[in-house]
């Protein structure tokens, strides 16, 4: 079997690895504060994603060869897209019982009510019409969003009534929703030490810099 040389190497650098510590710099972010992103419409975690979906299209091959020579990597990387399930899983558990709580369904349509007499809005223009408003809410307390950006529609009615429906955010659902959160978060930061140790060795092991660069030779050519 051909050991890999330098250009097999370089590109598990700058198509593979490099882009997954990218990713999971960014999804690194979202743990911290237990937002799941999880989205109702679609069921999944929409940055929170697999690894195959944090390397461009184009460069799946060099993925696939990359954890076909280093099964220390792979079984990090398959580690870390099992808990990205298992977090998955639970955000949908949690979903599925706090939208069939009556009280929460209650309280979201008193909040509504009260905040259109208050504002005149429209309630189609705070929540998708195609979807119940309290499913709507349930994806904001899943995520444990504090504060939605200004364009979101429902924006000014989560500010005005977060205290209030915040708390359903508990029991065993929710439980084991931020404990697969923060065993995906172990599983990262494990994954991440060992991508940039592998990243760091085959830099020096073949002279390869850790991220390509303009040869600034051939842009002096060209002036």
């Amino acid at each position: 079997m051909t050991r890999p040389g330098k250009e097999r190497r370089k590109a598990w650098m700058y198509s593979v690895i490099n882009p997954l510590l990218n990713g999971l710099e960014i999804e690194k972010s979202f743990l911290a504060r237990k937002n799941w992103t999880f989205r109702r419409y679609n069921r999944d975690l929409e940055f929170i994603r697999p690894v195959r979906a944090l390397v461009d299209f184009q460069s799946r091959p060099n993925l696939d060869d990359f954890v076909t020579s280093n099964p220390t990597a792979r079984g990090r990387l398959d580690d870390r897209d099992a808990r990205r399930e298992d977090l998955r899983k639970a955000c949908n558990a949690a979903f599925e019982a706090l939208v069939s709580v009556v009280d929460f369904q209650r309280k979201v349509s008193e909040c509504l009510n009260t905040f259109v007499k208050e504002t005149a809005r429209d309630p189609a223009s705070i929540f998708n019409p195609n979807i119940k408003p309290y499913e709507g809410v349930a994806e904001i307390i899943i995520n444990n969003v504090a504060e939605l950006p200004d364009h979101y529609g429902p924006h000014q009615f989560w500010s005005r009534f977060r205290d209030e429906l915040m708390p359903f955010r508990r029991g065993q659902s929710f439980q084991h929703a931020d404990r697969a959160g923060a065993e995906l978060d172990r599983s990262d930061q494990v994954l991440s030490a060992v991508l940039t140790k592998l990243r760091s060795n085959l830099a020096k092991e073949y002279d390869i810099p850790w991220a390509p660069y303009s040869d600034e030779s051939l842009s002096l050519s060209r002036r």
